[in-house]
């Protein structure tokens, strides 16, 4: 996870995400913002979920994906990079409703 280094939610714990370009595949889209943020190679394997919620414009698509090179580092948009256990989740510090319901789903498989 990284701690956000721009607002929103500055400060607080996520997961690397961001805007989709137009006409790029959403999946595509998922691995491109996780070297943006954290500088890892990830294949994206499937499909967590997709999350909204009533007059909220951002529809988030979350995937799962492995590690295709790198180590993880902090790039311009994270303050901090850290590994969490899913026991060990900073519930009190996440960024976003649906960062918390996506990782409820992901320690809940």
């Amino acid at each position: 996870m990284l701690r956000r280094g721009t607002e929103p939610a500055r400060g607080s714990w996520t997961f690397p995400g961001g805007y989709v370009d137009r006409a790029e595949p959403v999946p595509e889209a998922a691995a491109r913002e996780t070297f943006e943020e954290v500088r890892l190679q990830v294949v994206i394997t499937s499909l967590l979920g997709v999350y909204s919620a009533a007059g909220n414009p951002v529809v988030m698509v979350v995937y799962r994906g492995t590690i295709r090179a790198g180590q993880p580092q902090t790039g311009p948009e994270a303050l901090e990079v850290r590994w969490f256990a899913a026991a060990e989740i900073p519930w009190d510090e996440l960024a976003f409703p649906s960062t918390a319901a996506a990782l409820g789903d992901w320690s809940a498989a």
